[in-house]
């Protein structure tokens, strides 16, 4: 969860998707942003350990949680694309479902315990008027957790040891090797912050000065004031990025991580498109970055 999230929105399809919000199969998909923090792995394996019960299908990898829900409808199973016009208000029923899902997260889990906690400092609630407002964040909750309005918090005991996780480190500006023809320093200091939106015909505009770690760089550049476009298919305008973080927190698959570029006067860190191959071309990155420094491209153009 991120602490950019707030307020509870609502979405329908990914080309006006906010930040790491998706179209599932929900025409009115129910989500929640909200204000809170988990970055220890207890904290992520105990979401986990709380939903074992909810009936749902649990998966996990590295720090994320996939929550799955099925349901039957009679005479059709296994229910595809073409007999799913036969189900009587199957977008209700799935906005329900997908509904149903959050709430029940967000109730049984450490998520309302911190929502909970949120709510008595930025809004001054009591405990009680505290748990009232997450339950009725979440009427759908299965089987709801009850809080007690004057049980104390547990004890602080010692932190559990943090298995290690496979995450992508941050890549230094320095990385060099076979597929790296650029340095992001040198000598040009004489620049200012570009203004977006990015070029979309930069393309047939500009010529690819190099590469980093096999990314195509398109010039032209001048480090480390001036940075270019970076990419092919998912491709980021560095001298207009901010380094906001929205395209990492939006992007389903993963193909960002940051990229150390000191002395640039638009930021010192820019989102580096690693995994720029597994990019499913949803365009949640594109759709939600505030300085429009991103332009997805489809294979073959």
């Amino acid at each position: 969860m991120s602490a950019l999230l707030k307020d509870r929105v609502w979405i329908m399809l990914s080309e006006i998707a906010k930040r790491g919000v998706y179209p599932l199969h929900a025409s009115r998909l129910g989500i929640f942003r909200m204000p809170v923090d988990l970055t220890d792995w207890s904290d992520i394996s105990s979401i986990s350990n709380d939903l074992k019960s909810s009936g749902f299908k649990m998966d996990a990898y590295a720090d994320r949680i996939y929550a799955t829900y099925k349901w039957t409808e009679k005479g059709l199973d296994p229910l595809t694309g073409e007999t799913l016009s036969a189900v009587k208000n199957y977008r209700q029923k799935a906005d329900n479902n997908a509904k149903k899902v959050i709430d029940t997260i967000v109730r049984n889990t450490k998520i309302g315990d911190k929502l909970v906690a949120h709510y008595q400092k930025a809004e001054k609630l009591s405990l009680e008027h505290a748990i009232k407002r997450l339950e009725e964040l979440t009427p759908l909750a299965q089987n709801p957790k009850v809080r007690s309005a004057t049980a104390l918090p547990p004890a602080a005991g010692p932190k559990p040891v943090q298995p290690t996780i496979a995450v992508a480190p941050k890549v230094p500006a320095t990385a060099a090797g076979p597929n790296t023809t650029i340095s992001l320093s040198g000598t040009g200091t004489n620049y200012s912050k570009a203004e977006g939106p990015i070029d979309p015909e930069f393309k047939s505009k500009r010529q690819v000065v190099g590469t980093f770690q096999g990314i195509k760089v398109w010039g032209p550049i001048d480090p480390p004031g001036q940075l270019g476009i970076w990419g092919t298919q998912v491709t980021v305008d560095f001298d207009i990025c901010i380094a906001d973080g929205a395209c990492i927190e939006a992007c389903p698959v993963n193909v960002y991580e940051w990229l150390d570029t000191p002395g640039h006067p638009g930021s010192e860190k820019k989102t580096f498109m690693a995994r720029e191959k597994d990019c499913i071309f949803c365009m949640a990155c594109e759709n939600v970055c505030p300085p429009q420094c991103v332009k997805i491209f489809q294979k073959g153009t």
